[in-house]
């Protein structure tokens, strides 16, 4: 908000005349909001200055658009807005914090970049709205200081229903004009008096079928039916029975029905139905099915809209509060191209730790020019250190050596933090590495030269044949060659970059680890641990990126494990497993595989020996739970859609028979979760991607109470784009979120743990 010595807020109305100097209000910091309404793609409005520009504009339906300021250049890619042109207001907001610039889309955060600049910056800015004239801006307000998250929930327009209920019926007008609408949405809000109580919240009839918005047995349940014929339902599981209020909301349109229960969504299913499907219509009633047969509770308000309310529409509805978002590294920062694969930990000191893969040059895994970078925390996550890059190797895009997917965890005893990291020479990745190790029988790295003659790397940095003889070869720390004194490549290089390229190591993966012991500040150079764990037999051998853990309690405390996951010669399928240490990181030793013993469809498995692709088991999470046993939640190929979990009793080393968890839906993407203090009693979040959207979607996080045999409390994070993501408990008990979209960047959100046990969906 405005303090007594700063510029007043220009608050414009409908017709706005641009372009508009902004010298009086080009602050460091600031805020814009501008209602809109359009049914087409078009520049929404442009910002410039003599130092760069700011510009936004309707893209496929979407906000998209850029800021440069000086050298610096974000990219907003704000896929998620879907809707926008829908021809209703909308209003959008950009503010520029300590954190960085956030979009905003009806009031809730939609995108964010790390800091870049403002206004100030810009240099003598004016803004100019709806250069093509085509869209309807109904209104402009730009403020001189950085508006607050529920401030912009305030500022911004709340969708008008297309017809509301003022009886427990609509008239027959209202009735036929709702006939008419092909999409839309509605919304109650409402209560039962009591658990097992439910009955019909909205119902309606046609001459061609019926739609009714139901309790049942605590459930939510939209159908839609022609005739007697089921042609689209969604359910949301959950204890809406409790006695509460709860504000319903069903969309249709965009090719799905979504239900959302209090601003969040907790139910989504693809073919979309809505009134016109059984019009013409005779009967529209709230509170009671077409019987006349009262819910057993009462609805006090409802509305039907002829729009599809986005995420962010249905949160201003119900009066969600919204939660802190900042970017941490995204496209452009530092000069890259992509950041993904977020690590993230909260050290005993209270220090937070934040890893990425840094993909310079292309988004891809490897085969890629990709370092490892962290950024810290001192203050429980509110402000940021600059990022630091801790291991970095040579090459560039697919030709580049690159290292990929890490592991936090720390030594509690010792403190002393450990990365765990995949490693892969130029122009090699998971698809294309070769079988083998990489080392020989005494851990000495095996090297060759294009003619296929192979050498042994000595500690000191000296190359012999495998028979033992000296050579002119010297490989330094970084992998320079020196053949004679001259220069001989670089042994991490891929096949033909160098023109006095000389030897290189086995194309294979490698599995490295860097420590710190001043709680991340500085880091050792990188260790190789390949030897320790990979067997022979192994193609790819790598990390499932994110957090391992230190178990607390029983014989093995102490132990760390990190999970890991591996193929055999055949390179199509995979088998998860952990590496531990009992000294803190000195010795590594490889556990049995979930794999190893099991029955699948008939056959008893081994990894060694994998061919059935639906028993594959890639990135994994561990967590120990209040008894001391091992939990291992596992990606995977299986047709049931549910996430692998298993335990061990003897601190990972060996697994009981392994579960696909039917609360735990399965898309193919990376899990995590954590160990939480709720309240004084133990519980575990877990996260993951729950849904094909057919992109890979909505990230949802669990609480389970019971050592994950149930996980009563359910609720969506993000329903459209999100992938991969990494938390870590804050000292207020809070939830660090780190997460992506997809190729943007990381983001770090802070999710209060009574945003979690809030929620009453059993299942998302």
């Amino acid at each position: 908000m405005s303090t007594h010595n700063a510029p007043e807020v220009l608050d414009l109305s409908a017709p706005i005349h641009s372009p508009i100097k902004l010298d009086s209000l080009a602050t460091a910091l600031g805020s814009i909001v501008v209602q809109f309404a359009t049914t087409i793609d078009a520049p929404l409005l442009s910002i410039s200055g003599e130092n760069g520009s700011i510009d936004l504009a309707i893209s496929g339906g979407r906000i998209d658009g850029s800021i440069t300021i000086g050298d610096q250049h974000r990219h907003i890619d704000a896929e998620d807005t879907l809707g926008i042109d829908d021809g209703s207001i909308h209003t959008l907001g950009l503010t520029a914090n300590e954190t960085g610039l956030h979009l905003y889309v009806d009031g809730y955060e939609a995108f964010s970049t790390t800091p870049v600049g403002w206004l100030a910056e810009l240099d003598q800015p004016r803004i100019v709205l709806d250069p093509q004239g085509v869209t309807d801006v109904q209104r402009l307000r730009v403020f001189p200081e950085p508006e607050t998250n529920q401030m912009m929930v305030a500022h911004a327009v709340a969708a008008s229903p297309f017809v509301e209920f003022a009886a427990a019926e609509l008239s027959t007008r209202d009735a036929k004009r709702c006939g008419e609408l092909t999409r839309g949405s509605i919304r109650a809000r409402f209560r039962c008096r009591g658990i097992g109580q439910g009955g019909t919240i909205i119902g309606a009839s046609g001459e061609r079928g019926r739609l009714e918005l139901c309790v049942e047995e605590g459930d939510l349940v939209f159908r839609v039916f022609e005739s007697n014929t089921l042609i689209a339902e969604v359910t949301g599981n959950g204890h809406y029975d409790d006695g509460d209020w709860h504000d319903v909301v069903l969309t249709s349109g965009r090719g799905a029905l979504i239900l959302y229960v209090d601003g969040f969504q907790i139910g989504l299913a693809p073919g979309a139905a809505f009134f016109a499907d059984i019009a013409p219509l005779t009967r529209v009633t709230v509170g009671m099915d077409l019987e006349n047969s009262r819910l057993f509770g009462e609805a006090q308000t409802a509305a039907i809209y002829d729009t599809v309310l986005s995420d962010a529409q249905v949160k201003r509805l119900a009066g969600v509060a919204p939660l802190e978002t900042r970017a941490l590294f995204d496209t452009g920062f530092h000069g890259s191209i992509s950041y993904r694969i977020p690590s993230l930990l909260r050290l005993n000191s209270g220090v937070i730790l934040a890893g990425a893969d840094r993909r310079v040059s292309i988004a891809n895994d490897s085969p890629n020019d990709i370092d490892f970078v962290m950024r810290r925390s001192l203050d429980d996550g509110e402000t940021w250190e600059e990022m630091q890059t801790l291991i970095e190797y040579p090459g560039e895009g697919r030709e580049g050596a690159s290292v990929i997917d890490s592991v936090l965890v720390q030594d509690e005893a010792s403190g002393k933090v450990l990365v765990v990291i995949d490693h892969f020479p130029g122009g090699i990745g998971q698809p294309n590495c070769a079988t083998g190790t990489g080392y020989d029988d005494n851990g000495r790295m095996i090297l060759h030269n294009r003619a296929g003659e192979e050498f042994l790397l000595q500690s000191d940095g000296s190359v012999t044949t495998i028979a033992g003889d000296a050579t002119d070869y010297v490989v330094s720390q970084s992998g320079d060659v020196t053949a004679n004194g001259q220069p001989g490549g670089n042994i991490y290089l891929a096949y033909g970059v160098d023109t006095n390229e000389t030897l290189f190591t086995h194309r294979t993966s490698y599995l490295q680890m860097i420590t710190s012991d001043d709680d991340g500040e500085t880091f050792s150079a990188p260790i190789d641990i390949t030897s320790q764990v990979k067997l022979p037999w192994m193609r790819f051998f790598g990390t499932s990126p994110g957090n391992g853990i230190q178990l607390k309690k029983g014989k093995f405390a102490g132990r760390i494990l990190v999970p890991v996951y591996y193929n055999h010669e055949e390179g199509r399928t995979f088998s998860c497993a952990v590496i531990y240490t009992d000294d803190a990181g000195e010795h590594w030793t490889l556990s049995d595989s979930p794999n190893d013993g099991r029955e699948l469809f008939g056959e008893t498995l081994t990894s060694r020996r994998l061919t059935d692709d639906r028993g594959s088991l890639h990135e994994s999470v561990l967590v120990e739970d209040s008894t001391g046993a091992v939990h291992v939640f596992m990606r995977n190929q299986h047709p049931s859609g549910r996430v692998g979990h298993a335990i061990s009793y003897d601190g990972g080393q060996t697994w009981e028979d392994m579960e696909y968890a039917e609360q735990l839906t399965e898309i193919f993407s990376q899990p995590n979760a954590i160990a939480v203090d709720v309240d004084g009693e133990p519980g575990i979040v877990f996260a993951n991607a729950s849904q094909m959207l057919p992109f890979r979607g909505c990230g949802v996080l669990r609480l389970s109470l019971d050592d994950g045999k149930t996980w009563p409390h359910n609720r969506v994070f993000n329903p459209r784009h999100y992938v991969y993501q990494c938390m870590t408990q804050l000292a207020n008990g809070d939830i660090g979120l780190l997460w992506e979209r997809e190729t943007q960047g990381l983001y770090f959100t802070r999710v209060p743990l009574r945003w979690l046990t809030a929620s009453q969906n059993t299942m998302s």
